[in-house]
Order: C-alpha cells, then sequence, then structure tokens
C-alpha cells in the first residue's frame, strides 16, 4: 500500500480520513493524516469563510482547525450521518457564529462564552447532504488541482516530464489536428502514438482523481467515489 492511504493494486485501503478518526489524531500517522486534511479543505473553508464576510478568512480558518484538534472533534464525525464535508462545513459555520457573537459582545463592553464546536452533534446539519454548493463546488476545484499535482509528482522521471510537458494540454481538451502534429513533432513520434499517450495519459489522470476523492471517504467503496465524483461534477457544471 502506498503512503497516501491507497492500495495499487485497485482498491482503497485506509484513507486520511478514517486514520484521522481511528487514531484520534495522535500519533505520527494520525498527525500526517490530519494535515492532508487541512490542506486539502482549507482553499473551500476559506472560500466559504470570505463569501460569508469575513475580512480575514484565513485568520477564521486557521483558529477553525485548532479548535477542532485541540477538542479532538474529527473523531466525532459519523459517516452514516453524511458526507464528510458536509459536516466540516456545519462546523465552520458554527465556528463563526460563534466568534462572531463573540466579537459583538465586545463591542457592547460584555463578554462570550465560547461555544464548543464539533461536540455531539452540534455539528450535524439538519440537512447534512445538501451542503453549500459554493462550497462544493470550491470542494471540487480542489480536488481537481490536487489530482493534476499527484500525476505531475508521478511523472518526475526527466523523460516522464518533458513527455508529460507537451501533453498536459490535452488533459483540458481534445485539441485540433495541428495541436497533436505539434506534439508529435516535438516528441520524434507519430500522432497515434501521441493520441494514444493522451488516452492514457487521461486514465492516468481519473486514476488519480478518484484517489484523491477517495482520501476523504471514510469507506470508499468503487460505488462511494462513483457517487462523489458525480457530485463533483454536478458541481463544476453547476457554475
Amino acid at each position: 500500500m502506498s503512503a497516501s492511504g491507497v492500495n495499487p493494486g485497485g482498491g482503497f485501503a485506509t484513507t486520511r480520513w478514517s486514520q484521522v478518526v481511528q487514531a484520534g489524531g495522535a500519533g505520527g500517522e494520525g498527525r500526517a493524516a490530519l494535515e492532508w486534511l487541512c490542506r486539502a479543505y482549507w482553499e473551500p473553508l476559506r472560500r466559504h469563510a470570505a463569501r460569508r464576510g469575513w475580512r480575514e478568512p484565513e485568520d477564521a480558518v486557521q483558529d477553525f482547525w485548532l479548535r477542532l484538534i485541540e477538542r479532538g472533534s474529527l473523531v466525532a464525525a459519523d459517516p452514516a450521518k453524511g458526507r464528510f464535508r458536509a459536516w466540516l462545513l456545519a462546523c465552520l459555520n458554527h465556528h463563526l457564529a460563534d466568534r462572531a457573537a463573540a466579537a459583538a459582545a465586545l463591542k457592547r463592553g460584555g463578554g462570550s462564552a465560547s461555544v464548543p464546536i464539533g461536540e455531539g452533534e452540534g455539528c450535524v446539519p439538519v440537512a447534512v447532504s445538501d451542503p453549500d454548493p459554493d462550497f462544493d463546488r470550491a470542494w471540487a476545484e480542489a480536488m481537481l488541482a490536487r489530482a493534476r499535482a499527484r500525476l505531475v509528482r508521478e511523472h518526475a522521471e526527466p523523460e516522464q516530464a518533458r513527455r508529460f510537458q507537451r501533453l498536459e494540454r490535452f488533459l483540458d481538451g481534445n485539441g485540433d489536428g495541428a495541436a497533436y502534429a505539434r506534439a508529435a513533432a516535438e516528441l520524434g513520434v507519430g500522432e497515434s502514438a501521441i493520441k494514444v499517450a493522451v488516452h492514457r495519459l487521461r486514465e492516468h489522470f481519473r486514476a488519480c482523481l478518484r484517489a484523491e476523492v477517495a482520501e476523504t471517504l471514510a469507506e470508499p467503496s468503487a460505488a462511494a467515489v462513483d457517487a462523489e465524483l458525480a457530485d463533483l461534477l454536478a458541481s463544476l457544471g453547476g457554475g
């Protein structure tokens, strides 16, 4: 099994989220998984906080993650109650409301008792399966970016990198005959070989995307990954 928790033989083994839940964020494996989750969801959460009117959304999100970690709240995320990203968004909304209430109380000259986030049922929304569409779009874009970054890492050898740089443009579209002819000339191969290489690169990218999506699922069966990918595509199409 690779360090990412993906079984190269086909199925998905332990994921980053399941590692956090099982380890409670403790120990090297749990901390590494928690760091991965923070990075994977940072931009979608930051964009959501910015849309909610926060002037310094980075600070709000950083404080949010610190409180989740300090309270060990991630172990309370229950996959039976909905998608992890919906649970996480509900927790952030709870946290932002708490911060806003505390700021308002300070302006009035009073104090404010901090409402704990992630405890018990506090962060599970009523409609947990219907998260914010803008957040879903940001999540989808983040997953695509991580999948492409993974693809780049897997083409790090000099010759692989050279081929990848010539073919990466075709990930976003088929291109015309001239584009294929130009790539063939640059790599010194025939156009038919370029088309085969592009097809394989796209298949590799889809595998990377499935791996990235699977990391965010507690039980990443093929059906669950398919469902997340369908949501991902719908989120991008709806924008």
